[in-house]
């Protein structure tokens, strides 16, 4: 970096990204030595992947929360939702739902990991599923929520809460923040990237006529990627051949119940749906091959969730998934759908633009080498990344759609040695292989395997030396904790009420003061 001056950080894109990272960073850096300028596109954002509205997942243990507004805020200043997990249907097979819970699952009998308690009960006979023995599914599914406490001794810590967001909400309320902090606004939007002769950004062209010149450069342009896909160098990887949709159509229909906390993807011949539900309305995302379906079938589709009498108007982009082999190149950091787009049955976008926002700002300020802090970006993120989408494509290699074009064939895809490896090692032992930067935890993989039928042919021999009936005590006195814990845990609706009555009382006393 350049420490002789002021330091310039220049981000330009559309939609929240660009006052995410502006926001995060103002929190992180001290603007008396750092300035930050948001070129902000405006209207562009509506016509950027992904859809009107997203979600968070759970963050991983190491995630700085202070990165992101206060949850509780970000739901009661926007309108949002809590999630407590996510109920896929018609992935295992087209009648079947199963659920992905936020948390962990039962507890360990001893050196018996919980999985492999039920594996052995189920080759005695006796039927399980790992969403009964979690807390998580079990409140989302009777509609209640309550922010889990970090006390570890209480039942309740064992629940990890996400958010569903409006992010025309999301960008104002990021917005707001990171101008009150301090962060400039540039007039106008983009026009044009000038590149130097070795390949890096010089300046920003804007439609004011300004030029905008900087030290850093953020690319939160979304998928088409304005500043970075210019630069000698850039190259993109495409994820074509295991996500086979190539289509999104977006939305948001009001509703009339409360939200649900959680959120719902529902697997069709062509694609899937997913519906967030959010306070007063609920944002349709569907997501679809177009060689198997047309716009106005994946329409139909979306008006029957909807329900009857909701008009449903909804905004169709191309989409392609993949994602940068270089998200830092020399100056230009690419963050969110500019760094990688994927299909969001695994993880979220939004998602991977908080964790991306949060690795460079654990990278800035700093005196050291900026091509050793690129590399560790890129090393850090490209691991995250290709793990996201083994996640991700794993539910279309094991889906149980028989008979359907596009699913027969995803399921004859050859998948990266990573995902193989993990497939591998569940098949033959129960166990996952975690490795560094894992967006997610070791409880979704096997979740995911048990509920698409992969049983593993060994189980821990250690489960062999406990009886049956000890077993199912266990298992019975987990589930037993876990349904008295679901009765003290309030309506998801009584909780965002009391949350939004907070928040309206510190604005009110704000104004006062």
């Amino acid at each position: 970096m350049n420490g002789s001056s002021r330091h310039k950080i220049v981000i330009a894109g559309c939609g929240a990204a660009p006052w995410m990272t502006a926001a995060a960073l103002a929190r992180r850096l001290d603007l008396s030595t750092h300035g930050i300028v948001v070129l902000d596109s405006g209207d562009e954002a509506a016509e950027q992947p992904f859809g009107v509205g997203d979600c968070t997942h759970p963050a991983p243990a190491d995630f700085d929360p202070a990165l992101f507004p206060d949850e509780a805020l970000a739901v009661a200043a926007g309108g949002g939702a809590w999630s407590f997990g996510i109920a896929l249907s018609g992935w295992a097979n087209p009648g079947a739902t199963y659920f992905q819970p936020f948390g962990s699952v039962g507890a360990d009998l001893g050196p018996v990991a919980f999985h492999h308690v039920l594996q052995r009960l189920r080759q005695e006979g006796v039927p399980s599923r790992l969403a009964n023995y979690s807390l998580s599914a079990l409140a989302a599914q009777a509609g209640r929520f309550q922010l889990p406490p970090r006390d570890p001794s209480s039942v309740l810590s064992t629940c990890s809460q996400a958010v569903h967001v409006d992010l025309e909400q999301l960008q104002a309320l990021e917005r707001a923040f990171a101008l009150h902090n301090g962060v400039e606004q540039a007039e106008g939007h983009l026009e044009s990237v000038d590149i130097d002769e070795a390949g890096s950004i010089a300046a920003l062209l804007t439609s004011a006529g300004e030029r905008i010149e900087g030290d850093l450069f953020i690319d939160c342009s979304g998928s088409d990627a304005r500043l970075i896909e210019g630069m000698p160098g850039s190259h993109r990887e495409s994820w074509a051949r295991w996500m086979p949709c190539d289509q999104l159509m977006t939305s948001m229909v009001p509703i009339s119940d409360p939200p649900l906390p959680y959120s719902h993807a529902e697997a069709n011949t062509a694609g899937w749906v997913q519906y967030l539900p959010l306070q007063g309305r609920m944002v349709l995302n569907a997501v679809f091959n177009s060689q198997y379906s047309s716009d106005l079938q994946v329409l139909r589709q979306m008006e029957e969730f909807a329900g009857t009498g909701v008009e449903v108007h909804a905004v169709s982009l191309d989409v392609a998934f993949g994602r940068r082999l270089h998200p830092w190149l020399r100056n230009c950091v690419a963050l969110g759908t500019a760094a990688a787009l994927i299909d969001p049955i695994g993880i979220s976008n939004l998602q991977l633009l908080r964790s991306g926002i949060s690795r460079l700002a654990a990278l800035l300020p700093g005196g050291a080498d900026e091509a050793v802090m690129a590399a560790e970006f890129n090393r850090q993120t490209s691991a995250e990344l290709c793990h996201a989408r083994d996640f991700a494509l794993m539910h279309y290699r094991l889906n149980g759609r028989d008979g359907e074009e596009m699913w027969d064939a995803a399921r004859k895809i050859s998948i990266p040695a990573s995902a193989g490896y993990k497939l591998q090692l569940y098949s033959n032992l129960g166990r996952v292989a975690m490795y560094d930067f894992e967006p997610l935890e070791e409880i979704n993989w096997i979740n995911l395997f048990d509920e698409h039928g992969v049983q593993p042919l060994q189980i821990n021999p250690l489960a062999e030396g406990f009886g049956v009936d000890e077993l199912k005590k266990h298992a019975d006195r987990v589930r037993s904790v876990m349904m008295q814990a679901v009765g003290k845990i309030p309506p998801h609706s009584e909780f965002l009420s009391r949350a939004n009555a907070a928040f309206a009382n510190s604005i009110s006393k704000e104004k006062q003061s």
